[in-house]
């Protein structure tokens, strides 16, 4: 099969539809005309992102340095008028935040999420392998497609390595980390002498777990000081099923407060309550939530843990089609307004008799 090569020019992209907002961005789904693939298109406005186009350029880099199959890659990056733009393979199925807003209100069915985890924990071995932290890994930053999952979300991941030397700790609070305050493991919020190590992403990977299982984030009705306390005292947020579903009277308690999913407590407790999580998905969930960093596997070793056994035999698509979950027609989806902001951003001026628009494609 002979390789696409996606050119630095605008106009070789069709931006089709708006697929989301991101810090300071916007994606598109586009078809690069030559070729007729569809592609994601990322595009910050340049004057928006003048305090953290270094976040944004960190970002890029690490994506040209990583090449493997559960890892972001983009294809190129160029710059048109004023705007910034990144152009990436299209992740038919969007992030795993988006699949379970679409489909999974209350979480994932055990064996996709074994999928995702697989090859999460696959992405996050190779990281470590090659000296990086993620320090961000959430179900936001987890990206789908019909084959596999891959880790994006890069603008905070840093370098343990210094002057070709492992450094044993880190210490400093990732850049912008509020919005990840619930995922982040005790010892990188307690910004102690002990400092980090990549170990915390294991326990970034456990609340994640819990995250897909569940529909909602861990620690989501807490107080910023409630979750850290909580955490330093090794609490340990569970896969809810009916193992582990609390009393009517705490569940209903725990959605007033807004922690346990959106839609109706009895409605949403019975779902909970009508399933069962596997025995190893649940210690796999504890082992990447233990406290204590040391006592923690590292990546290398969850590869061998007995959850995914079940998915040997089976992929991401192949479970989605079970569930009624297909890909889109790309070539079916059009949106005016973006088609005619394209042709406007085309337009050519003349000025040498007066104005005059021209329409033509270049």
């Amino acid at each position: 099969m002979q390789q696409t090569t996606f050119d630095h020019d605008f106009r070789s992209y069709e931006l089709k539809v708006e697929l989301a907002k991101c810090f300071n961005g916007i994606v598109y789904l586009a078809q690069h005309r030559p070729s007729r693939r569809h592609v994601a298109v990322k595009k910050f406005l340049m004057e928006d992102i003048k305090n953290d186009f270094n976040f944004i350029m960190e970002e890029s880099k690490h994506l040209r340095e990583f090449d493997h199959p559960n890892i972001l890659s983009y294809h190129t990056a160029f710059v048109h008028n004023l705007d910034l733009y990144f152009i990436l393979p299209l992740m038919c199925f969007g992030s795993c935040r988006d699949t379970m807003s679409n489909y999974f209100e209350t979480g994932l069915p055990e064996i996709v999420l074994a999928c995702i985890l697989r090859d999460v924990v696959n992405g996050l071995e190779y990281l470590h392998r090659k000296g990086y932290i993620h320090r961000s890994i959430r179900a936001s930053h987890i990206f789908l497609n019909e084959s596999r999952a891959v880790i994006g979300g890069f603008r905070v991941c840093t370098s343990f390595l210094g002057e070709g030397k492992r450094v044993k700790t880190m210490h400093e609070l990732p850049p912008h980390s509020t919005k990840s305050l619930n995922w982040l493991a005790p010892e990188v919020l307690a910004q102690n002498l002990l400092g980090y190590t990549e170990k915390s992403d294991i326990y970034s990977l456990g609340i994640m777990t819990c995250e897909l299982a569940n529909g909602v984030e861990p620690f989501s009705n807490f107080q910023t000081t409630l979750m850290l306390t909580e955490k330093m005292r090794g609490y340990q947020p569970q896969l809810l099923d009916c193992t582990t579903i609390p009393s009517e009277e705490v569940f209903a308690q725990a959605m007033e407060s807004g922690g346990v999913g959106d839609s109706g407590s009895s409605q949403t407790r019975q779902i909970y309550a009508s399933r069962q999580f596997s025995d190893a998905l649940h210690k796999f969930a504890e082992l990447c939530l233990v406290a204590n960093p040391n006592l923690r596997p590292n990546a290398a070793d969850l590869l061998a843990h007995a959850v995914f056994k079940q998915c040997k035999h089976t992929s991401i698509r192949e479970q989605f089609a079970a569930c009624g979950i297909e890909t889109a027609d790309f070539n079916t989806i059009k949106d005016y307004d973006l088609n005619l902001s394209s042709e406007f951003s085309s337009m050519s001026m003349d000025t040498s008799g007066g104005v005059e628009w021209d329409f033509d494609e270049q």
